[in-house]
């Protein structure tokens, strides 16, 4: 593997496919240990929107899991090209690397670079985004990103480029921070070893949602033997359940009212000024699947191989009274 840059902890290896099983398996292990992908990192830095520590870990533990890409990775994916043709319009042409950046725990797949004299001096980083404008301060989930692509590339700033939430490009120019990259490697480093022994379910100043321990532990086995405080928690979630139902049932009852104030009427008006609405919208239909397949048998055993695997869920009970 090349060296990219001075530090002779970095190295390049030949990037997979975006979004494969490849690219995937690169972004979790490298030389026997997990690593983390650069647009991980807000997570493992506490700073992601969408995606807590725990929920990083747990899909480190299970890559089987479905993958986190939906339409707004996508749409970013599909805007990137866009995005570097206006950037080299204002910092000079960009290349295109086809290689994966590694230092350490940190692993960083790169959407731009600039050279000079054989080494990386810039990097861009295309982002589009409904939460941000160009005019904000750099977001930290976006800080975390960078600092990390920097690190595993040995770059020397580097540029976001965005097109914003009022539909506007701009750039955010962000240069190495070392306290922050001080930071970013301990972390990477603590939650990286615990996820190789995995001792990362043990530690505790780490909370698992139920969701998480469905992922984790999709089988369960065997008995616990609950404590005085395991049951005083127990019947609090029971009493929370039941007025939640009460609530819910309060909820539909007062919307059942609300909805025969209206009757054929679609919006509700008090002293000219408009209060309520109750219009109609149109829902996509689907497709009737077994109906078709009732007309066409013969494509029965054609269609059966898109079949999807079955799939398990763990259900949460209390068998109290």
């Amino acid at each position: 593997m090349a060296n990219t840059q001075t530090d002779p902890l970095r190295r390049t290896f030949p990037k997979p496919k975006y979004l494969s099983p490849e690219w995937f398996e690169q972004r979790r292990t490298q030389n026997g240990g997990v690593v983390f992908g650069a647009s991980e990192c807000p997570a493992l830095m506490g700073a992601s929107p969408f995606q807590t520590l725990m929920d990083l870990c747990v899909r480190k533990m299970r890559p089987e899991l479905p993958s986190d890409s939906n339409e707004a990775t996508e749409r970013g994916h599909l805007l990137e090209p866009v995005l570097l043709e206006y950037a080299a319009r204002a910092y000079g042409d960009i290349h295109h690397p086809e290689v994966m950046y590694h230092r350490d725990r940190l692993v960083a797949t790169l959407d731009g670079e600039q050279l000079v004299d054989g080494k990386i001096a810039t990097i861009f980083e295309a982002k589009t985004t409904t939460a941000y404008s160009r005019d904000d301060a750099l977001p930290d989930s976006y800080f975390w990103q960078v600092q990390a692509q920097i690190d595993a590339s040995g770059a020397e700033r580097a540029i976001v480029v965005v097109f914003d939430k009022f539909q506007r490009f701009g750039f955010w120019e962000v240069e190495p921070h070392a306290d922050a990259i001080i930071e970013l490697r301990l972390q990477a480093e603590r939650i990286g070893a615990k996820l190789d022994n995995g001792t990362i379910i043990d530690d505790n100043d780490v909370a698992l949602t139920h969701r998480q321990i469905e992922a984790l532990f999709p089988e369960p086995i065997g008995t616990k033997e609950l404590s005085a405080t395991d049951l005083a928690i127990i019947d609090e979630w029971q009493a929370t359940k039941q007025q939640a139902d009460m609530i819910g049932k309060r909820e539909a009852e007062l919307k059942d009212k609300v909805a025969n104030m209206m009757r054929g009427f679609e919006v509700g008006i008090l002293n000219g000024q408009k209060i309520l609405s109750y219009k109609a919208q149109k829902r996509k239909g689907g497709y009737d699947l077994e109906g078709f397949l009732q007309a066409h048998p013969e494509l029965l055993q054609e269609i059966d191989g898109f079949r999807k695997p079955d799939s398990s869920f763990r259900v949460l009970r209390a068998h109290i009274k």
